[in-house]
């Protein structure tokens, strides 16, 4: 942005007071405007129209009143210029928000994802409507103007020219130009008379009728769209090397050496030499006693496309493969250090700085491993479905709201014990990640939490199945060869048989080195239900039980946690299970409809094959044994 002294030190003296007013209007450091620009209140509206959840938002008057007092302020502040320039399409909007807001509760309680009434649809055509008036060469050019206009009436007292400066700037910026970039030409167009491509060197002797113009034309100029590819450099030590839809990962130890013309070819390489030419770029150690900038590149290819907060876009692409990643399988998450943009294959906006790494373990090489085994598991497929549409929004947000939960029990906050608070925030974040999935499938909130509570019995089974064989495995005694065998089988990566299989046939094996004594009639109900059909009915019964409780305790806490109402910690932390297996199940299925392209609310409906065999009466071992057989008999190489 501009510099205080270019606009009070050095004027000529004959400078007309206006026009200093006019360009100290476009320096946003000294404070903004509580007046929010209206594109923003617009999209906040249309926000809560597909997001937002209808007990909790709409139905809410205090919500709705407050919207409303947004959207008259903001319409309130609008120069004369751009009201008159919108006003078809903002009378349309404020008719069609009032009539949402007015109308019965039975309309305002409708979840996300089911709202077909035509106060909801008609909102969000004019909303758009609204918005593409707003972005278009003429809305902004009369932001323009209306900013002038301020800046000539010397007879005004207060900051008015704030909230037109604000709302001019956000319509820079949903144009896909860089709105901070753009304002500072403006300054040396009416400042100085120069091109705002020329070197700022001193005063042109330019008319200020002409500047005008020039900053007119200027500031209505459209974001050229071309190639855009941004390239990402991380520090984590999560050496992988894949591609998949528009998305690939590369180890930057050996990819930036090998990016000089003599090195190895491999995909993309003139693109990182273009980058790494300069040698300010993605440094990387060349002696053990060094230390990379790096460890990591992500290459993103954004297609034809602006340059304006690119490097954001490709961000995100790549968290969302990350964020999956990590919350299906574990480890730590890498560190953007730097990053760097090829626009029709030629450099352009970088980052050289490299901040460091904060919290979790220092060298964390076992969370890195673990995330590079999660990234090549499951990033393909979500990089290939990036590549195919974009992320639904309602699966965006629920993601957005899982990392929130998932954060304080990471490996990033290892040597920081979750507060009361951390664990507290867990039961209506999980909430909200359900309320989101929902939307996502066209559900009825209510419909998707029974639909997960049926999950809960077998898997609740499983994951004791589970807790038994690792209190098992704990270690110590004098069978340590045993132990040792048991656990390496039970941990292979290309395992000889599925893990249920693996306890039905070595469950007296693990019995003989359990050593927690109080656990082992439990441990061998537990082993004995796996190949016993009744023993694993009388358990599921439990479940079934236990879930509908649960469910009825997690509203509570849910409602008190959010309302304000009492609730104890010990109750709070016996529903957080139970809230986890909620979110993590419901993120885990929308996605898979999303990969898979299928419809998302036939996902919840699908049962595995393991679970419909055994609730027609098979038992585990059987059903794994029977599945083995079949395949060796389809196969016989």
């Amino acid at each position: 942005m501009m510099i205080d002294y270019n606009v009070s030190d050095h004027w000529p003296a004959d400078t007309p007071d206006w026009l200093k007013s006019l360009v100290s209007s476009l320096d946003r450091r000294h404070g903004g405007s509580t007046v929010l620009p209206l594109t923003v209140v617009v999209e906040e509206i249309l926000e809560w129209m597909e997001l937002a959840s209808g007990v909790d938002a709409w139905k809410n008057s205090a919500n709705r009143a407050s919207l409303r007092h947004d959207l008259d302020e903001s319409v309130r502040w609008l120069g004369t210029s751009l009201r008159a320039h919108i006003a078809v399409p903002l009378a349309r909007f404020q008719a069609a928000f009032l009539r949402l807001v007015n109308s019965p509760a039975t309309v305002l309680k409708q979840p996300p994802g089911s709202r077909a009434d035509a106060v909801w649809t008609d909102l969000g055509a004019v909303g758009r409507d609204l918005l593409e008036a707003l972005d278009a060469d003429e809305g902004v050019r009369v932001s323009w103007d209306d900013l002038v206009a301020t800046a000539c009436d010397r007879t005004l007292e207060g900051r008015e020219y704030r909230p037109i400066a604000d709302t001019l700037f956000d319509q820079v910026r949903r144009r896909g130009l860089n709105a901070e970039w753009i304002f500072r030409d403006l300054v040396s167009v009416i400042a100085y008379g120069r091109d705002p491509d020329e070197p700022p060197v001193g005063h042109r002797d330019i008319p200020l009728e002409e500047r005008i113009v020039s900053a007119r034309a200027h500031v209505g100029t459209r974001a050229v769209a071309e190639p855009i590819v941004v390239w990402l450099g991380y520090q984590g030590r999560a050496f992988l090397d894949l591609s998949a839809g528009r998305v690939s990962f590369l180890n930057a130890h050996w990819a930036v050496p090998n990016a000089k013309p003599e090195g190895q070819d491999f995909e993309h390489k003139a693109e990182l030499w273009e980058l790494v030419q300069h040698g300010g770029l993605f440094k990387v150690a060349k002696l053990v006693d060094e230390e990379s900038d790096v460890d990591f590149l992500v290459r993103v290819d954004l297609g034809t496309t602006t340059a304006a907060d690119a490097a954001d876009r490709a961000v995100r692409i790549v968290e969302t493969i990350l964020d999956v990643s990590i919350h299906n399988a574990g480890g730590s998450r890498p560190h953007l250090a730097q990053y760097g943009l090829l626009r029709s294959s030629r450099a352009g906006s970088q980052n050289f700085m490299v901040s460091r790494r904060e919290g979790g373990f220092p060298n964390d090489y076992y969370g890195a491993s673990l995330t590079a085994r999660a990234i090549e598991e499951h990033g393909p497929r979500i990089a290939s479905a990036l590549a195919r549409e974009d992320l639904p929004r309602f699966l965006s947000a629920a993601i957005e709201v899982q990392v929130a939960a998932n954060y304080p029990f990471s490996r990033d906050m290892a040597m920081r014990k979750p507060s009361e608070a951390d664990i507290r925030s867990v039961i209506p974040l999980a909430d909200r990640v359900v309320q989101h999935i929902a939307a996502y499938a066209a559900l009825a909130p209510s419909g998707l939490f029974g639909l997960l509570g049926e999950r809960w019995p077998h898997v609740r089974w499983l994951t004791d199945v589970q807790r038994a064989v690792h209190m098992c495995l704990l270690g110590g005694g004098d069978r340590h060869d045993l132990v040792d065998d048991l656990t390496r089988e039970l941990f292979a990566s290309g395992p000889l048989r599925p893990w249920l299989l693996f306890v039905a046939d070595r469950s007296v094996d693990l019995l003989s080195v359990c050593r927690i004594e109080s656990e082992r009639a439990w441990i061998r109900r537990m082993f004995s239900s796996v190949s016993d059909h009744v023993a694993y009915s009388a358990l599921i019964k439990g479940y079934v039980a236990e879930g509908a409780v649960l469910e009825a305790r997690r509203g509570r806490v849910r409602n008190a946690l959010v309302h304000g109402n009492p609730v104890g910690f010990a109750i709070v932390e016996s529903v957080r299970e139970y809230a986890e297996f909620l979110s993590g199940g419901a993120l885990n299925l929308g996605l898979e409809s999303y990969i898979e392209g299928r419809t998302p609310a036939a996902g919840f409906n699908r049962r595995t094959d393991e679970l419909t065999a055994m609730l027609a009466g098979q038992d585990a071992a059987g059903f794994w044994r029977a599945r083995l057989a079949a395949q060796r008999a389809s196969d016989p190489a």
